[in-house]
């Protein structure tokens, strides 16, 4: 938990409505009252008292650690606190912009001041009938025309051809969405991406790429991250794509078509750090094996596939030693997450996060993983299909960096079956322990094991329902189960104890049980989940955490 700054205090403020400004005597306040009573009314001055609260925050919240007394006492003495860049900026990132439009009118001051954040980032959508006629929802074109140089992140939705005409020379962000258009001009669009010379975050959506448009991209010098989505690459202009994807750091590409034949060849994107992949099923779609294979310095793939086959070529070579992050998504055989895990070079210097989301984790996989336990930091299988038995049991047991797990269901005989956990750095675990009605002298086991788990602070025991969970029992918060364990869990900040959906799984907490929490947890902030079936007692129960500054979210 982030520790609590400490709030600057201003001890000197000069007003002055008439007169030259820098004439104002300078008076030190010594009073902590006068100096808030002074701040509140700087504000109400400044903006009204519709948004008082709201400038009071900000002066109050103003960094003064890393600018010199003197400079800050010398520009606290102007007549207005806006008139400090800092506090300014910060005031207006929490407006919105109907209030930025508001402020922009009070003065002509305050429009010099507010202009620049009003246009900086801009969202606007045409469309054309089948009359020509263009409607528009957004900033008027006129008005864009004429704030461009201000504009740093721009949006464009529907028939954004009519912005290529003019140069954006400040943007560095351009989204261009045709999805839902029924007219687009090609050649405009490659006006509009040509005309943004420091442009370096790129979207295209559902966008038809005119002749020679990737060629020119390509020759951009600032380009560095790229998104496509919904579009087909012509086998002519693969060549201009690839030579694009060369200099960037990340490149996402949704439901991209590629025709027959453009697969990269003799191509290698050194650059790459960031690779996001969905499968669309295409023509040709082995170009995504080899844009993962040839790009040796990933740091994170996102993979989002069917199984197309194109994972079976074995002949394929290729190894990403960098990377932190694999996130698997999709309906992928346990003999295609061996082939992309093995290629994941085992370096212990990686902290590697691992989420094979609607894919089986099963023998072959799972052994290939098993090579990077000492490197794992970040493991989600909640939405894993299915997996081995034995898989949660090995994580907690050989993976001593792990940090986060988001677990399915365990059996409880398999934890005790195992040696002690290995993952003493965990943070945040969410797990559901099924426990079989014979054996309930392993709760008391199960507690044992979580009370290692000193540096936790979040602890979900999910009561998630499902058929496999359905004969067995779950592991209660209770002390007579073992709860008591877990008092050496000091930095414990939240506890789910059962999802909102699962009421017949409540897990009957007592009086006993949440005077416990409160007094052994310290730093408890949050409690998720019903408390007990029976409604008086659990309105009783909520009252308790309540009163002890814990907030329960049911």
């Amino acid at each position: 938990m982030a520790s609590k700054q400490h709030l600057p205090c201003f001890t000197s403020v000069s007003i002055s409505t008439e007169g030259d400004p820098c004439e104002c005597k300078q008076r030190t306040v010594q009073s902590p009252l006068l100096q808030s009573f002074l701040t509140r009314l700087i504000a109400f001055l400044l903006i009204g008292s519709t948004n008082a609260t709201l400038i009071t925050f900000c002066l109050l919240h103003f960094n003064t650690a890393n600018r010199p007394r003197q400079v800050l006492t010398e520009a606290m003495t102007s007549t207005h606190a806006l008139e400090i860049q800092e506090i300014a900026d910060l005031v207006a990132s929490y407006l919105e912009v109907q209030d930025l439009i508001a402020c922009i009118r009070a003065s002509r001051i305050w429009r010099d001041m507010f202009l620049p954040h009003r246009w900086r980032i801009v969202r606007i959508r045409l469309e054309a009938d089948d009359d020509g006629i263009i409607s528009s929802i957004g900033p008027a074109q006129d008005a864009v025309y004429s704030h461009r140089h201000m504009i740093q992140d721009l949006s464009l939705f529907g028939k954004v051809g009519v912005f290529g005409e003019h140069q954006f020379p400040n943007v560095r962000r351009l989204m261009v969405n045709t999805y839902e258009s029924k007219h687009q001009n090609d050649r405009l669009i490659m006006d509009l991406t040509t005309k943004t010379p420091i442009l370096v975050d790129l979207t295209l959506v559902a966008v038809i790429a005119p002749s020679k448009f990737w060629d020119t991209l390509s020759k951009h010098p600032h380009l560095r991250h790229l998104y496509l989505a919904h579009l087909i690459v012509k086998v002519d202009d693969a060549p201009g794509l690839w030579k694009t994807c060369m200099k960037l750091e990340s490149l996402q590409m949704d439901y991209v078509g590629m025709e027959e034949g453009g697969r990269p060849e003799n191509v290698v994107f050194d650059e790459l750090r960031q690779l996001h992949l969905s499968s669309p099923g295409s023509i040709d779609d082995k170009y995504l094996l080899d844009l993962m294979l040839q790009s040796p310095m990933l740091e994170s793939l996102e993979l989002d596939i069917s199984d197309h086959g194109f994972l079976r070529d074995r002949r394929a070579n290729g190894n990403w030693p960098h990377l932190k992050k694999l996130l698997v998504d999709g309906c992928i055989r346990d003999a295609e997450l061996d082939f992309i895990f093995k290629r994941v070079e085992n370096d212990l210097g990686n902290a590697v996060s691992l989420e094979p989301y609607r894919s089986g984790l099963h023998t072959q996989a799972l052994r290939t993983v098993g090579s990077h336990f000492s490197t794992l930091v970040d493991v989600n299988l909640v939405n894993s299909v299915e997996f081995s038995r034995s898989t949660i049991p090995d994580i907690l047991c050989y993976c001593p960096l792990l940090e986060n797990l988001q677990a399915g269901s365990v059996l409880a005989r398999g934890v005790a079956e195992r040696g002690p956990w290995a993952c003493q750095q965990l943070r945040e675990l969410r797990i559901q322990f099924l426990i079989d009605p014979l054996e309930q002298n392993l709760k008391q086991l199960v507690f044992g094991r979580l009370s290692t788990l000193v540096l936790l602070e979040q602890l979900t025991l999910d009561y998630t329902f499902s058929r496999s969970a359905r004969h067995y029992d779950m592991l209660e918060c209770r002390l007579d189960c073992g709860l008591g364990r877990l008092a050496c869990l000091q930095q414990l900040n939240s506890v789910w104890l059962c999802t909102p959906n699962n009421y017949w799984r409540s897990p009957n907490l007592g009086m006993e049980e949440v005077v416990w929490m409160v007094e052994k947890w310290k730093k408890l902030e949050t409690v998720r989940g019903h408390l007990n079936k029976d409604g008086e007692l659990t309105v009783q129960l909520k009252s308790v955490f309540e009163c002890h500054g814990i907030y329960v979210e049911r």
